[in-house]
């Protein structure tokens, strides 16, 4: 029986894919996976098909043809973090599965502020109103990495943070993380309001003092813009 492969695709960049990663993919008849996933893989002859709403169809998919065809599953990062791993498991019996991980964008961001990332405590602000909960984060945490999106975007956060009377921490955003137009900007919620950003971002907020240096170069010149 052939196994449904969910596979962490990394940050962006082929040059933050795993090597097994490259090799089973090569193999598939199918690539299932979002419009970015599959673009970063368009020279591969297998059928593609993009992940939309509502997700019963991706799930009727796989159940139809995963014993003739070899299927592979994209998901941007790793598995274990806010992707579809968890709703095709809830759905389709485990043992078809084979999960390989992934290199987060967090994992990248906390690497290019170089910080440890084993006490930072992650959220996900897509496709949800969960902002109380990045509010009890932050009010008894020293890091929180949140994957954002296009309701929720860094200068709304920041905004929501200065709401709250939450002034006192060090915000780092990263854009296009892998890619070369790559950026990271840090400053503070008052700082990080008045700019604005990319659709691909993830952040990083810390107390202040949890980093010893600040990337102002590309922040300055934005607030001077």
């Amino acid at each position: 029986m052939n196994k449904v492969y969910v596979l962490g695709i990394g940050p962006g960049s082929k040059d933050y894919l795993l090597k097994k990663t490259e090799k089973i993919i090569e193999k598939m008849d199918v690539l299932i996976g979002g419009s970015r996933a599959l673009e970063t893989f368009a020279e591969q002859e297998a059928k593609k098909i993009k992940i939309t709403l509502p997700l019963a169809e991706i799930k009727n998919y796989i159940l139809d043809n995963f014993k003739q065809q070899k299927i592979a599953v994209l998901v941007s990062g790793d598995p274990g973090l806010y992707s579809l791993l968890n709703y095709l498991k809830r759905q389709i019996e485990a043992d078809i599965f084979e999960v390989i991980p992934g290199i987060s964008s967090l994992q990248l961001a906390a690497s290019r502020i170089q910080i440890s990332w084993h006490d930072l405590r992650i959220t996900s602000l897509h496709g949800k109103d969960n902002k109380e909960e990045l509010l009890a984060l932050l009010n008894k945490e020293s890091k929180v990495g949140i994957f954002t999106d296009n309701k929720f975007s860094p200068p709304k956060i920041a905004e929501y943070l200065l709401e709250n009377n939450i002034v006192d921490k060090t915000i780092c955003v990263f854009e296009n993380l892998s890619y070369p137009d790559e950026k990271i900007t840090v400053g503070s919620a008052a700082e990080i309001k008045k700019l604005s950003f990319s659709k691909l971002t993830v952040m990083i907020i810390l107390d202040r003092g949890e980093i010893d240096f600040k990337q102002r170069g590309d922040l300055d010149e934005r607030m001077e813009s």
